[in-house]
């Protein structure tokens, strides 16, 4: 069954006793386009998250948050700069001996000093916890996948009901045919007319090949049969490709192609209004199931 590309998941583990949330947005796109937004702490693991949703989606601008609460720096992770502090408390000595300064040195002196913390480095995780990380990532590209199917389901109901219209135009098309070649057997009795009235002036085999010329180009004009017989096919072979298994969105772009090619044909050898109008409906199908099929995973 087709998937749109258009959709939102989310999910929620458990790294380290802490709450790790996942939210993913997909929008339309002609390839996988990944964006990832992860705490500094979860930063090495971005391509093992990046393998995991590569491995379920195909197509589609996603964009991946991985938030996890009290990811704030904490007062275990800063350790004190020592060293940093005896220079600053010993330049603030000097500093208050040299002039004669009054009041005593206070906590507040240091405060906004540079480098008089470092900010301890993370324990990497363990892994057990990045295999949880990338299920709980899963999990959310699972959910984000459930609903591009559910609106997959919905643009493929759409489909099919064009592309039934689509049929029903070209039976319209075959039921109208036969006046057309009635309209061009009276132009060719016209032209035979003509010919056999100016046949005075040129020899038989002349005339006869003129005729012979007339008759190929107006049969050639007039007969539509094969393109009515491919497109007919093609929209066989479109519903059958929204039905099938896979990543389906490339093959019916090109089906599409090969529709409007024929279309475009019959609609160029038409020879009545009523063709012309029916060719103009297929058309316009055509052109709304490829606005629909750039959604298509």
């Amino acid at each position: 069954m087709i998937r749109s590309m258009t959709g939102y998941g989310k999910a929620a583990v458990s790294v380290n006793k802490k709450k790790v949330s996942i939210e993913i947005t997909s929008v339309n796109n002609r390839f996988l386009e990944l964006s990832l937004r992860l705490p500094r702490v979860f930063a090495e693991y971005e391509s093992d998250l990046r393998e995991a949703i590569t491995g379920m989606v195909s197509r589609g601008k996603l964009s991946v948050l991985v938030t996890m609460e009290d990811n704030n720096v904490s007062p275990q992770t800063l350790i004190l700069n020592e060293e940093n502090a005896a220079l600053y408390y010993k330049m603030f000595a000097d500093l208050k001996k040299k002039f004669k300064l009054a009041g005593e040195i206070s906590l507040a002196d240091f405060t906004g000093l540079p480098e008089l913390f470092n900010v301890a480095a993370a324990a990497a995780l363990s892994k057990e916890e990045v295999a949880k990380l990338v299920d709980g990532v899963k999990h959310a590209v699972e959910s984000l996948n459930k609903m591009r199917q559910r609106e997959g389901k919905a643009l493929g109901d759409d489909m099919i009901m064009r592309v039934k219209l689509i049929s029903k135009a070209i039976d319209k098309i075959e039921k109208i045919y036969p006046q057309t070649v009635t309209r061009y057997r009276q132009r060719f009795q016209e032209t035979l007319k003509k010919l056999l009235d100016d046949s005075t002036t040129r020899s038989a085999d002349e005339t006869r090949l003129r005729l012979d010329m007339e008759l190929a180009l107006l049969v050639d004009k007039a007969d539509i049969t094969e393109e009515c017989v491919r497109l007919r096919s093609h929209c066989d072979a479109f519903a059958a490709a929204i039905k099938a298994e896979g990543d389906t969105g490339k093959r019916l772009n090109f089906i599409l192609q090969e529709m409007n090619r024929e279309a475009n044909t019959i609609g160029s050898k038409a020879a009545l209004y009523e063709i012309s109008a029916e060719v103009i409906r297929i058309r316009e199908e055509i052109e709304k199931l490829r606005e629909q099929v750039q959604n298509i995973e």
